[in-house]
């Protein structure tokens, strides 16, 4: 079986959950809301969450030394976590903030661990959240791989919240220096 896209970010996943088990579900993951701005999970802390975006926008930053950069940005119907910490159970150099209001359900690990304790439809939903993450992944890594120009490009394709970056946080993404980036938004 394949996977679908309906509309730009939408991924439909190999493991279908019949709208009617969702109320089943709801026992199992918590939904918070978050301003713009806070801390979801910081640069200390080890990643113990899966995070599904329900509205608004999150970002992945970078510590590097006493400053911080952008490397991703995660909109609605997105899965978001930092994956390295999650499954390696260590501390890395990445946080995640509210890049705008957003309102989030909140997966813990724990659920994970129990899988084969939980009912069926939970299980469909950590098969379907997992599929997600393998091709949320690859498309976002896929973009290193291009030039510059075609990495710009590429971003607002991958990201529907691209009018939303800061310029700072767009040479983050793309791994870009701020004057590259100006040279290829006159070019656009």
């Amino acid at each position: 079986m394949e996977s679908k896209k309906i509309e730009k970010g939408t991924i439909i996943s190999q493991v279908p959950i019949p709208f009617e088990e969702y109320s089943d579900l709801l026992p199992y993951f918590n939904i918070k809301a978050y301003p713009k701005n806070e801390i979801l999970k910081g640069f200390h802390e080890v990643e113990v969450l899966r995070r599904y975006l329900i509205s608004g926008t999150l970002a992945l930053f970078e510590s590097q030394g006493k400053k911080s950069k952008c490397r991703r940005i995660f909109s609605k119907s997105t899965l978001v976590c930092d994956f390295e910490s999650y499954t390696q159970e260590r501390l890395t150099n990445y946080a995640i903030h509210a890049y705008t209001d957003c309102l989030v359900c909140e997966i813990p690990k724990e659920i994970e661990l129990k899988i084969l304790d939980c009912p069926q439809s939970l299980i469909k939903l950590v098969l379907r959240l997992s599929h997600q993450v393998v091709l949320q992944n690859l498309e976002w890594s896929s973009i290193f791989w291009l030039p510059p120009e075609e990495r710009y490009r590429r971003l607002p394709q991958i990201c529907p919240d691209f009018a939303l970056i800061k310029i700072k946080d767009i040479c983050g993404i793309l791994n870009l220096p701020e004057r590259t980036l100006h040279r290829l938004r006159e070019k656009s």
